[in-house]
């Protein structure tokens, strides 16, 4: 039994410590939220002087100038202007474009089977078979 009477005591002690540290806490947050919203209210003002009054509703949009269109290229009636030999600068120079460009088209008449390659370039397919 007097084992169960010094447990009592410690126990309450305990609790009464547990109290006043939750107690100090809570003081302690309440006081950093002040704080903070203090804060925040002062770093409002300063962006209100750095930024000045907005005229109109969105942010500021200068107008874009519409390019001019150019037509697409007809690829089909480059490839009907090429020799039945050509290589890809003869076909960048007939289409006016990079070789890049050239290449993604290339792979598309191989693809087709329109031309195939050969050691020097490539060769239509339909004039040569």
């Amino acid at each position: 039994m007097p084992q169960r009477t010094l447990h009592h005591p410690l126990l309450t002690s305990l609790q009464r410590e547990a109290t006043k540290a939750l107690a100090t806490l809570r003081q302690e947050i309440t006081q950093r939220e002040q704080e903070l919203s203090t804060l925040k209210a002062e770093a409002t003002r300063w962006q209100r002087v750095m930024r000045p009054p907005a005229r109109g509703v969105g942010p500021a949009v200068t107008p874009r100038v519409p390019l001019p269109k150019r037509p697409q290229l007809d690829w089909g009636a480059i490839l009907k202007k090429l020799p039945t030999r050509f290589m890809t600068k003869d076909v960048a120079q007939k289409a006016g474009k990079p070789i890049d460009q050239v290449y993604v088209h290339l792979s598309r008449w191989m693809k087709d089977k329109k031309v195939r390659r050969v050691k020097d370039g490539y060769e239509k397919v339909s004039q040569a078979e």
